[in-house]
């Protein structure tokens, strides 16, 4: 998004549609379409964008403008990857998991080594 103020956590529609270069109301309608395209509403109820919906938002831009996807077959490929990135995640969880419990048991390996040793 070019010239990001780190510290903003926080955008709005037109803000938004500005720096992806789509107009406010494809933002509006991509909401209804992709269901994990869900931006917070702020007090007065407009939509407030976070970094890792603007990131959505142009994966979408990519989907449907550089790869040629329907809006339904953009949608199919977004819930795969989802479900991949959550499998990835699982499965890094499961390697940090085994990775502790290797360690733990090297530990006590080498307990009953110093043991037998005496």
């Amino acid at each position: 998004m070019g010239q990001d103020n780190p510290s903003k956590v926080f955008y709005r529609v037109g803000e938004v549609s500005q720096r992806v270069g789509v107009e406010s109301y494809v933002l509006r309608y991509w909401e209804k379409m992709f269901p994990q395209l869900n931006p917070e509403k702020d007090e007065t109820g407009q939509r407030v964008y976070t970094r890792p919906d603007i990131d959505l938002i142009l994966r979408i831009k990519d989907l449907l403008y550089e790869e040629r996807y329907t809006i339904d077959g953009a949608r199919k490929r977004l819930r795969r990857e989802s479900r991949s990135t959550s499998k990835d995640n699982r499965d890094s969880g499961d390697v940090q998991k085994l990775l502790t419990i290797l360690k733990d048991v090297k530990g006590v390996l080498q307990e009953v080594s110093a043991m037998l040793g005496k």
